[in-house]
C-alpha cells in the first residue's frame, strides 16, 4: 500500500511542473504569432499616423518581451526571473504609458528597488533553475 500512496504523491507533485509547461507552450505560440505580426506590421507601408505607429510597435514588442520572460520564469522557476519579469512589467509602464510624474517617478524607485534585491540579497543558488 505504501508503494502506492508514494506514486500518487510523487505524481501528484509533477502535475503542477507539468500544467506550467502546457502552460508555457501555449504561451510561446502566441508569441511567435504575436512576433509574426510585429515582424508583419513593421513591413506595411501603409500611410498612419507616425507616432501612433511607433507606439503600437512599442507596445507590442514589450508585450511580447514581458510575456517571454513569463514563460521563462514558469519553466525555470527561479528568484531572477520573478524579477526580470517584474522589471519589464513596470519599464512597459514607463515607456509606453503616459503615466503622471510621480507614478513615473514611483516606478523607477520600483525597479531601483528590484535591481538593489537583487544585487545585494540574492544569492548564487538564486541565479539557478530550481528542478
Amino acid at each position: 500500500m505504501k508503494d502506492k500512496s508514494d506514486g500518487l504523491h510523487r505524481f501528484v507533485l509533477k502535475v503542477p511542473g507539468i500544467i506550467e509547461k502546457v502552460i508555457a507552450a501555449i504561451l510561446l505560440v502566441g508569441i511567435i504569432y504575436g512576433c509574426v505580426r510585429l515582424a508583419l506590421q513593421v513591413l506595411s507601408f501603409s500611410p498612419v499616423d507616425y507616432v501612433e505607429y511607433i507606439e503600437e510597435l512599442l507596445v507590442t514588442a514589450f508585450n511580447i518581451v514581458i510575456v517571454i520572460e513569463f514563460i521563462r520564469m514558469l519553466v525555470k522557476h527561479s528568484m531572477n526571473t520573478i524579477i526580470e519579469v517584474l522589471i519589464f512589467a513596470i519599464a512597459r509602464g514607463l515607456v509606453v504609458g503616459h503615466e503622471e510624474p510621480v507614478q513615473e517617478l514611483i516606478s523607477i524607485l520600483a525597479i531601483a528597488i528590484l535591481l538593489f534585491c537583487r544585487k545585494f540579497f540574492f544569492h548564487d543558488f538564486d541565479f539557478k533553475e530550481e528542478e
